[in-house]
C-alpha cells in the first residue's frame, strides 16, 4: 500500500496565513484612544412651505428647541462628538416652494441654528455636525455640512458635492473635498446624503487622509431593492478603511467600523447611535503575503490613478447612450412641487379611492403621472390607477347606478357622491339658486312622489321658463339626471338642460356665449332634442350642444355655435343619422348625462355621455374642456327655452307647449334610473 503524503498547497498556506493573522489582529491591545461618538436618527421636523418668511423662522426657532435636547441628552452621555441629519432643522420643502425668498432667508435661519445649536454644544465641551441649504457670499444655495468645534464655534464646511438631478436646478454644486484635522478626533471629513451613492467621494475624502466621515443624511449609498442601500454604506466604509457616522433622519441612524461592521444603531425618533471608537484603529488587513496595521498603507499604494482618466470626464461615452429627458432646472421644479403640494394632491387623490370616488381618482392620477414624470408620484400613481382600472365596471346598458342603492331614491340626497337632489314634494323652489320665466309646482302624476315642476312656454308671453342651481366649487366629473315629459303637443325647442363650469367670482360664465369661442373661463354643454330644422319629429334628435376650448366655427357665419354631438357614439355622430334618439311625447323619460373634464391643460382626453332610461345611447371623447385645471364643472341648469321674433325657426313652434321636470340628482358618479 502507497503511503499517503500531505501535500500543503499554496491556498491551504493562505487559508492558514489568514488564520494566524486574523489571531494575532485581536490578541493586539486595543488602543487607549478612544472617543465616544453619536450619530442622531431625528424624528422628521418638516416646515410648512406655506408659511411666510417670519412663521417659517418662528417654526425653525421650535425646532431647533427640540434639536437642543438632542444635544443635551448626548451631552449627558458624555459623547464627543455628534451628527444630526441632514435639512436639520426641515426647510426643505420650504426652500423648494419659496427659492426667490430662500436666498436672503437661509442666512439668518443658520446663523441661527449654529448660534444656538453652537451653544449647546460648547456647554457639553462636544463636536457637532449639523447641516442645511445655506446661501453663501457668491449667493448661491449649496447643500451644506458644518463642523463646529468643542466651543461651540465653526472649524469648517463642506457643500455637497454631487446634489441629484432635481436638487441641482436650485442648488450648485461643491467643487472640493476638505478635509479638518482635530486633537481627538483624527482627521474629520463630511458628506451629504447622494454624495455616497458615488464612490468616489469617500475615496477622496480618504485619500485626503480622513479618519472618520460624517454622514447627516436622508437617504442611503445605493439605488436598489431590499438592504442594498445599508449594505453599501458597510461597503463604502470596508473599502476606504474609515469610520462612517451616519446621522439619518427618521431610521437609519448607526455608526460603521473601517471593517464595515455595524457597531451601534439608533432606535425611535431622536434616538441616539452611540460607540466608543479609536478613530485611527480598526483598520487591520491585508492577506498571506502582506499583512499590515493600517491597510491604507498598502490598498493606496496598490490604485493605479493613472488608468482612472475617464473618472474626471465631463462627457463620458456612457451618456451618449443615457439621455436625460429633463434639464436640472425642470427636475428642480418638479422636485420643488413633489415635495410640497404634490404630496397634497397624491393624498387627495388616494382619499377619493377611499371613499369610493374612483372617478376623480383615476382622473387625479392620470393628472398627477403628467405632472410629476419620474417620481414617486408618478410611480404610485400608476399602480394605483392600474388597481382602479382594473376594478372600474364598464359603462353599459346594464350597469347599476348610484340610484340603485336607494329604492325610490330615498335617502340619496345624504350620499356622499351626491352634490344636489331635488324631487320638488317640497312643493316649492327653494333649493334653486334662482328661477325665471314660467316656473309652476305642479301635481302632473311625475315619476315618484305627489310634486314636480311645469314649464310652460306661450307664444307672445314668454320664452319658458328656467332654474339655476350652482354646487361650488364642483368637481373634474359630473353626472346629472333628471325625469322630462313633453306635452302631446309639443313641437321644437330652442335649448334644454345644462352642465357647466365656471369661474367662482362669476357664476354666469357658465354657459355658452352664442357665436363666441370659449376663451378659457367656461365649458358647457346641455343635452336637447335637436330640432333639425323641422325635419325629424318632434321633439327632436336627442344630442349635446357644446361649447369648449377646441370648438369648430360655423363655416358659413364664421362664428362659433354650441358644436353638436349625435349618437351613437363614441366620436362625433351626424345630425339625424342611423341610430338617432326621438323621445316619445307625454311620457316620462330618465335622461342622464355627464362631463369628464381633461386631465391636462393641453390634453383632450375629456369627454361626455349621456343614457336614455339607463341606457347609454352615446358616448364622445377626445375633448379638450380647459387649460385652467380648476375650472370644474359646478353648475345645472334646468332649461325650457322657445324662440324669440328675431328666431327664424319660429315658424316650428305652435302658440304653446310644455315639459316637465322631476327627480333630479347630481352627483360625482353614474347615477341610473330610480330603483323601484
Amino acid at each position: 500500500m502507497t503511503p499517503r503524503i500531505c501535500r500543503l498547497t499554496f491556498a491551504t498556506l493562505v487559508v492558514l496565513s489568514h488564520a494566524t493573522i486574523a489571531f494575532a489582529a485581536e490578541s493586539i491591545s486595543p488602543s487607549t484612544n478612544t472617543v465616544r461618538v453619536a450619530a442622531a436618527q431625528a424624528a422628521r421636523r418638516v416646515i410648512d412651505f406655506r408659511l411666510k418668511p417670519d412663521e417659517a423662522l418662528a417654526a425653525a426657532e421650535r425646532n431647533l428647541t427640540e434639536l437642543e435636547r438632542i444635544v443635551d441628552r448626548a451631552g449627558e452621555a458624555k459623547c464627543d462628538a455628534l451628527a444630526l441629519p441632514e435639512d436639520t432643522m426641515g426647510l426643505l420643502n420650504w426652500v423648494g416652494a419659496n427659492e426667490t425668498l430662500a436666498k436672503e432667508f437661509l442666512p439668518k435661519a443658520v446663523n441661527r441654528m449654529l448660534e444656538r445649536l453652537g451653544s449647546t454644544t460648547a456647554r457639553h465641551h462636544m463636536y457637532l455636525v449639523v447641516c442645511s441649504d445655506f446661501t453663501e457670499s457668491d449667493g448661491a444655495i449649496y447643500n451644506t455640512a458644518f463642523l463646529l468645534g468643542r466651543d461651540g464655534k465653526e472649524i469648517g464646511r463642506y457643500h455637497k458635492a454631487c446634489p441629484t438631478w432635481g436638487e441641482a436646478g436650485a442648488r450648485r454644486r461643491g467643487s472640493s473635498f476638505p478635509v479638518f484635522p482635530t486633537p481627538d478626533l483624527g482627521t474629520a471629513g463630511l458628506l451629504i446624503c447622494y454624495d455616497l451613492v458615488m464612490p468616489e467621494t469617500a475615496r477622496c475624502l480618504a485619500l485626503l487622509g480622513a479618519d472618520i466621515i460624517f454622514f447627516p443624511t436622508m437617504g442611503g449609498a445605493a439605488i436598489g431593492d431590499d438592504d442594498i442601500s445599508l449594505q453599501a454604506l458597510r461597503v463604502r466604509a470596508a473599502e476606504n478603511h474609515i469610520w462612517l457616522i451616519v446621522a439619518h433622519r427618521g431610521g437609519g441612524a448607526m455608526i460603521i467600523s473601517p471593517r464595515g461592521k455595524i457597531i451601534a444603531k439608533a432606535e425611535g425618533p431622536d434616538g441616539l447611535a452611540i460607540a466608543d471608537i479609536e478613530p485611527r484603529g480598526g483598520r487591520e488587513g491585508g492577506d498571506a503575503l502582506n499583512w499590515q496595521r493600517d491597510m491604507r498603507a498598502r490598498l493606496f499604494r496598490e490604485r493605479n490613478p493613472n488608468a482612472f482618466g475617464i473618472l474626471t470626464d465631463m462627457n463620458a461615452p456612457v451618456l451618449d447612450k443615457v439621455p436625460i429627458g429633463l434639464t436640472q432646472k425642470e427636475a428642480g421644479t418638479i422636485m420643488a412641487r413633489a415635495l410640497t403640494v404634490g404630496e397634497e394632491e397624491f393624498r387627495q387623490a388616494s382619499e377619493f379611492a377611499g371613499r369610493g370616488r374612483n372617478d376623480e381618482a383615476m382622473a387625479t392620477f392620470e393628472r398627477l403621472r403628467k405632472a410629476y414624470p419620474a417620481t414617486w408620484i408618478d410611480r404610485l400613481s400608476q399602480e394605483r390607477l392600474a388597481k382602479l382600472q382594473s376594478a372600474a365596471p364598464k359603462v353599459n346598458a346594464n350597469v347599476s347606478g348610484l340610484a340603485a342603492n336607494y329604492p325610490g331614491d330615498a335617502g340619496i340626497a345624504d350620499d356622499s357622491d351626491v352634490f344636489f337632489a331635488e324631487n320638488f314634494e317640497s312643493g316649492d323652489m327653494k333649493k334653486w339658486d334662482q328661477h325665471r320665466g314660467r316656473v309652476v309646482m305642479t301635481e302632473e302624476k311625475p315619476n315618484s312622489g305627489r310634486w314636480c315642476v311645469h314649464m310652460p312656454m306661450e307664444r307672445g308671453k314668454n320664452h319658458g321658463g328656467d332654474a339655476i342651481k350652482w354646487f361650488m366649487p364642483g368637481a373634474d366629473k359630473v353626472y346629472a339626471r333628471f325625469y322630462v315629459k313633453f306635452s302631446p303637443d309639443y313641437q321644437y325647442n330652442h335649448h334644454f338642460v345644462w352642465l357647466g363650469a365656471n369661474q367662482r367670482t362669476n357664476k354666469w360664465s357658465a354657459f355658452g356665449k352664442a357665436g363666441l369661442k370659449p376663451n378659457g373661463t367656461y365649458y358647457s354643454t346641455g343635452m336637447e332634442p335637436w330640432f333639425a330644422w323641422g325635419k325629424n319629429p318632434p321633439p327632436g334628435e336627442v344630442s349635446f350642444y357644446t361649447y369648449y376650448l377646441d370648438m369648430e366655427p360655423d363655416p358659413k357665419m364664421n362664428k362659433y355655435w354650441g358644436n353638436g354631438f349625435f349618437p351613437p357614439g363614441p366620436g362625433k355622430g351626424t345630425a339625424a343619422g342611423p341610430g338617432r334618439i326621438i323621445p316619445p311625447l307625454n311620457q316620462w323619460q330618465c335622461w342622464e348625462f355627464m362631463i369628464q373634464a381633461n386631465t391636462e391643460p393641453d390634453k383632450a382626453d375629456g369627454k361626455q355621455a349621456m343614457w336614455v332610461d339607463g341606457r347609454l345611447v352615446g358616448e364622445f371623447t377626445g375633448i379638450r374642456w380647459r387649460h385652467d385645471l380648476d375650472l370644474k364643472v359646478n353648475c345645472l341648469w334646468l332649461e325650457h327655452y322657445g324662440y324669440d321674433e328675431g328666431d327664424p325657426t319660429k315658424r316650428y313652434w305652435k302658440d304653446s307647449q310644455s315639459v316637465w321636470f322631476d327627480d333630479v340628482v347630481v352627483a360625482r358618479r353614474y347615477i341610473g334610473p330610480i330603483k323601484k
